[in-house]
């Protein structure tokens, strides 16, 4: 079961593509389109956001965001959140 953080990114995306009505949990964000570079820095804001957690730009890992899968994992996992 997804958590809400991850729901509301999830939202967000959607609400940026409005052709899509759903996103698979391991589903390449970057690949499909459904966030390109001048969406990724707003993408980012978005989970800092919602789940509370700073993302440092310098050191930021491209595979925490390239899934709902791996956001998760890296920004709404039990033991990241504040």
């Amino acid at each position: 079961m997804a958590s809400a953080g991850i729901d509301q990114v999830r939202e967000w995306i959607l609400a940026r593509n409005p052709g899509r009505e759903s996103i698979e949990p391991d589903e390449n964000l970057i690949e499909s389109r459904l966030v390109d570079s001048l969406s990724f820095v707003e993408l980012v804001y978005t989970i800092e956001s919602v789940s509370g957690v700073e993302i440092d730009f310098d050191s930021i890992d491209m595979q925490d965001l390239q899934t709902l899968s791996s956001i998760e994992k890296a920004f709404f996992a039990p033991a990241r959140l504040p």
